[in-house]
Order: structure tokens, then sequence, then C-alpha cells
């Protein structure tokens, strides 16, 4: 047989005459699949080549469609049932939930039950409310579904085939608006089986996650985007249960980046669990956060407003540049431009509804030069129905106005050009020396740092001035800013001896740090107004019941700051083995995302970089951070002698808000009596 073009609709019939043709078993049954064909016509002729006994009409009642399938798979049948319309198998909900996801657990796997709900799903063919529902993440939540949805031709006739074979009730969702796509095919075609997703384009930038009917939209998103350079790999799921999570995680974790596209709405859709997989699997690998483009968190609207509802090339695109900033493209060799010949982002009039197709635009709100915020106003426009007021969809300085007023544009026209704002690089941390530089290793030049020091910037000759490197700020920098303008932050330090903490890390035969962590356990134990945090819009301070320790990680990519959870709950071996876990976790690059944030108060060591003291940035937004600086031979008052000792400092930063002097005195006074007594030492164990 030669391929020839084949639409879905036609593959999908053409499996449910293989199958009934193959197994005297299998039944179609559902509302006008019979003498009509079906309203899509998927099941056009199979009542006339099978009889009224095999594929049979239903009476418009779903639950009891949903009902009879049940008992006819119970009895040895392979019922396969139509619902005309998303939506319209919502009253089968119990029966499915309830019986069909519950059979073969309930009978410990005795009896199986072999049935398909066929439901044609999904917007882009103008359908009113009840008829454009993307209703996959209800059956994806029930335990004992199976859930496909194919995208092309081809997978709609092979995963048909495999789900009536299935001895599970598997919920067969087909995209409508891709019924009749056609592709070339030669049939019958077996694909890959439930459970494994295609890579429908190979690509190394981001990875763009869709399934049904948003496959086709993400492949022409990858294509524009491969115009400006940017290499999109496009995974298709095929099937969301099972889960094919070895592609899923093998893709992000060779592109770096993941956007996931579907339909349905964003709150609790399956992009939200594709999402969690993806940052519970390859956190590691991301270099920047999941994003997703889904249908509004509202019921799906009229016919005129569904393209600005459902996800389109255009929202797809915009993502893909929010994955890969202007900053990251150059530095992947990609323009940053959009298509367009000034840099940066070009916002286009909008679709204005009503089938209007241009406006006139009645005055700028911005110049350029001036910097613009999401959704600020930026220009006035008239149509022929109405004035209207247009936001912008980025952030930056605008570049270029591409009309005048009083200028007509046309709906798609350029209206003007924002430069994006440079992305900040840097790791964000707030310990003190940690986190304003740009890369790892990244240092200015001995000539930059000789013209910078040499020179004020407003006297420096020209040449001098173009021989500077100019470095962006990190992110941490807006952070110290914040913290010093928001946060009323005292720092108090006292000496103390170190033989007694030397002592006991023999004694214990643990490192410093589990001893100097448990000393500040126990006195937030003693002294809990410093593990808690201020909620300034109550003018509130939330005392924390958990202690989760925060501490300072050297590693070959910079300072991280690792967080043990529940800290105060481990013995002093267990809290050892936990620090020391973590920081090979940190160092390896490899630290779970649940050990990276949630700190209550933060243990700084900087006595490693052969540092007496300092007075470091609190770690918003916890009210307390403790420093200890290096061991030092001192000379030392005791019993009136001056002896050479070792001295450490420790320090106390902490919000003024949540305690007074005296407070702060006596925490810092508990962890210093900690850690010169020997007999508390040894108590935490």
């Amino acid at each position: 047989m030669t391929a020839v073009d084949t639409g879905m609709a036609q593959a999908l019939n053409a499996a449910l005459r293989d199958a009934l043709g193959t197994d005297e078993r299998v039944v179609v049954l559902g509302e006008d699949v019979g003498r009509l064909g079906g309203v899509f016509r998927v099941t056009d002729g199979l009542r006339d080549a099978f009889g009224d006994r095999r594929c049979m009409d239903t009476p418009v009642s779903e639950a009891g469609i949903a009902g009879l399938a049940v008992g006819m798979a119970m009895a040895g049948w392979r019922p396969v049932v139509e619902m005309q319309f998303d939506a319209f198998a919502y009253p089968a909900l119990e029966q499915i939930a309830s019986h069909m996801a519950k059979m073969r657990n309930r009978t410990r796997g005795a009896l199986p039950l072999p049935l398909v709900v066929r439901i044609p799903y999904g917007g882009g063919i103008g359908g009113v409310e009840h008829h454009s529902d993307s209703s996959e993440a209800y059956y994806a939540h029930t335990a004992g579904l199976k859930v496909v949805t194919p995208a092309t031709a081809a997978d709609a006739y092979s995963l048909l085939r495999e789900a009536i074979d299935d001895p599970d009730p598997v919920i067969f969702l087909e995209p409508k608006r891709r019924y009749w796509t056609r592709e070339p095919l030669e049939l019958p075609v077996r694909t890959e089986p439930f459970g494994t997703a295609a890579v429908r384009r190979a690509g190394s930038d981001a990875t763009l996650v869709a399934y049904g009917p948003s496959v086709a939209v993400a492949l022409e998103a990858a294509q524009l985007a491969a115009a400006e350079g940017l290499d999109v790999e496009v995974l298709d799921l095929r099937t969301l249960v099972p889960l094919d999570d070895g592609a899923l995680t093998a893709s992000v974790r060779r592109t770096g980046r993941c956007l996931v596209v579907h339909e349905a709405q964003g709150f609790a859709g399956v992009g939200a669990e594709i999402a969690a997989r993806v940052q519970e699997r390859c956190f590691d690998a991301l270099r920047a956060p999941v994003l997703r483009v889904t249908g509004f968190d509202i019921p799906y609207p009229p016919p005129l407003l569904e393209d600005a509802h459902l996800p389109g090339v255009r929202r797809v695109l915009d993502a893909l540049h929010r994955l890969l900033p202007a900053t990251a493209r150059r530095a992947h060799g990609i323009p940053a431009s959009t298509g367009n010949s000034a840099p940066g982002r070009t916002f286009l009039l909008p679709d204005l509804g009503e089938g209007l197709t241009e406006a006139e635009v009645l005055e700028w709100k911005v110049a350029v030069g001036d910097p613009v915020e999401h959704d600020q106003v930026v220009a006035e426009v008239e149509t022929a129905k109405s004035v209207v007021t247009l936001p912008s969809p980025y952030a930056g300085t605008v570049t270029v106005l591409h009309c005048r007023a009083g200028e007509a544009v046309q709906v798609g026209a350029p209206l003007l050009t924002v430069g994006e704002v440079a992305e900040a690089l840097g790791s964000g941390a707030v310990l003190t020396g940690y986190g304003t530089s740009t890369r790892p290793g990244r240092r200015p030049s001995s000539r930059s740092a000789t013209t910078a020091g040499t020179a004020c910037v407003a006297d420096a000759p020209a040449e001098v001035e173009r021989s500077a490197t100019g470095i962006p700020l990190g992110p941490a920098a807006d952070k110290f800013v914040r913290g010093h303008r928001d946060t009323p932050a005292v720092t108090i330090w006292a000496d103390t001896e170190a033989d007694s903490l030397l002592a006991a890390r023999t004694t214990h035969g643990t490192g410093l740090m589990p001893l100097l962590a448990r000393a500040c356990l126990d006195a937030l134990a003693a002294f809990p107004e410093l593990n808690s945090r201020v909620d300034a819009d109550r003018q509130e301070l939330v005392r924390l019941p958990q202690m989760h320790l925060g501490f300072a990680a050297q590693t070959d990519h910079g300072l991280v700051v690792p967080v043990v959870r529940n800290a105060d709950r481990l013995p002093l071996d267990e809290l050892a083995a936990e620090l020391q876990r973590l920081t090979a976790l940190a160092r390896r690059g490899t630290l779970p995302a649940e050990h990276l944030t949630g700190g209550t108060f933060t243990l700084n060591n900087y006595g490693g970089f052969e540092v007496d003291g300092a007075t470091p940035i609190l770690n918003h937004p916890q009210a307390a951070m403790i420093g200890v600086g290096r061991i030092t031979d001192r000379p030392w008052v005791k019993d009136g002698r001056v002896e050479v000792r070792k001295v450490v400092n420790v320090s106390l930063t902490f919000d003024h808000r949540v305690c007074d002097g005296g407070t702060a005195a006596g925490f810092l006074r508990h962890v210093v009596d900690s850690l010169t007594s020997p007999g508390k030492l040894g108590s935490c164990s």
C-alpha cells in the first residue's frame, strides 16, 4: 500500500472498523453513532457494515451509557463509548470515577474492565459553552483510568487500537480541531505504545511539552523560534496516564529549560503536575523556572473570544522569550531581536474584537527612552467602536515608536519596541561576600580594576572610560539595598575562648559546624523570638514552630546556603551527618529544592575565609543570623594572668523589630555559654 492523505477522523474510523472486524466482543455505542455516524462522523458506516447490535444508538443519558458500558465490560464485551462533546461527559463522572475506575481494584484484579470512552475535546471550532472543554485533569487525577490524547492521525489509529485491546478502562481524548487535518499515512499502522512520549522536533535550547491539540501549536511556535536562532525541542506526551517520565526528564535535562502548553485552565491542570515533576527530577539541570502557557482560569468563552483564550503561537513565543531572555540568547549566539530591525520586544496592535481590523493612535503615553513596566498604559487608540487604552505586555525601555499619533495602524502591525531589562546574573544569596558577582570565577581584568581604582568616571579621559569593564550587579545587590532600607538590623558580638569547642570536637568525633549548629538551636529554643519573621502588612511578629537551619557551604560555584529541615529534632550525630550530606550535595550541584529554601535561621561560618568577624545582611525574611569567625591565638586574661588562648568571635545580627537588645544579648550569651561549657556541648548529643 502507498501512503495517502488521511485525517484524524478517518484514522479513528479505520481503527474502529478494524477492531470490530477483528474481535466480535468489540461494540460501539453512544448517542447518534449509528444512523448519523456520530457528530464528527467518526463512526460513519460502521452500523451499515456491522449491524445495529455492534454499533448501536443509545438514549440521551450519559450516565446510563457509562453504566451500561461498565456492565457490558464485566460480562466480557469490549465496549467503545462515544460522548458527543467533552462537557457532555460530566453527567457520567460518577459512573466513571466510582465504578469504571474502581472495578479492577475492587475485585483485587480478578475482573478486568476493558472499555474505552471516546471524548471529542478541546476548542478551536467555535463551539459554545459545554462544547469546547479540556477535561483531561479530571480523568488523569482519577486513579484506575488510563488517559490518552493523540496529536496525529497515525497515533489516533494506533492508540485507539491499543486502547480497545487494553484490559483497563481508557479515556480516549480526541482533539476535535485536528479531526480534519491530513497527513500522509498508510493504514494499518502501529506507533509507540502507551506510556511513550514522542519527540516531534529535536532541539537543544528548551523543551516545549505539549499533548493533543497543543502539539501543532508548539511545533509552529518552535519553527518560528528557529528563525530567531532558538532551537526548541517539542515533546508530545501522547498519553497522560501512564506518563513517560523518562522521556520528559531526559529532554529537560538535555535542554535545561521547560515550557508546558495546554488548552485547559492553568490552575491545577496537567501542566502543573508536569512542572512539579520537572522541578523534582531536574532541578539541578534547570537554567530557568518551568513556565506554562494555558487557557485562562475562566469558563470557556464565547466563540469571538476563543482565540484570545486558547494558547496561540504568539503566547508560546512570548513564553519562550521569557524562558530564554535576551542576555541568555546573546550568550547562545542568538539574536536578541524578534524579527524587527530594532532590538528588544515589539508590541503588536492586538485584535480588539468585533471584527475590527485597524485603530488610530490618538496619543502616546510614553516616549523613546522612557522606562515602562508590565501592564503600564503606553498608548490610547480609537477604533470604529470606542477609545481603548493599550497596556504594555513587556517591561524595559522604549527604543522605537513605530507610528505617529494620528496614524492608523492595522491589527498585527508593530506599535512600539521595548528594550529588555538585562537579565541579572548571580546567585541571589545574601551572605557576606556572596552573591553579587557575575558568573563564578569571572573577575574584572587587572587593567579594568586599576582604572576603576585610580580615576573617577566623571573626570576620566575618554580612553580610560573606554577601557573600563562594565559588570552587571547581581540580584543580591538589590536585596542588600532593600534589606538595609526595610529591616532595622543590629549586630552585636562577643569574643570567647574556643578551647572547649575544640575539645568537644575531639570528644564527639565531629566537625565544628554541628557543635555550632547545636548551640544555635538550643539558644533558639530558649529565645524563640529569634526564630520568627515579621509580617509587615499585618504588623505582626510570626513565631515559627519549626527550626529550619540554613548554613553556609563553600562550593566551586560560590557559597550556597543549604537548609536542614527540622534541625532541632536531630541528635548531634544525625545533625552532623545531615550537614555533611547537604554540603556534599551542594558541592555536586544536586541539592534538592526543599533544602534550598525555607530556612528560619542561618549559621554563617566565615572563619573559612580567614575573617575574624563581620556584620552580615539578614537572609530575608529571617529575623536573625549567627556569624562565627576564625579561631586564632590571642592574648587572653585568665584569673588575672595574660595567656595565649584559642579565641573566636561570635556575632549576632538581628531584626530589632522582633526583640530588644536585652533579648538579643541573652541569645548571644546562651550561644557563647554553650561553646565554653564542655558539659553543655556534651549534653547536645
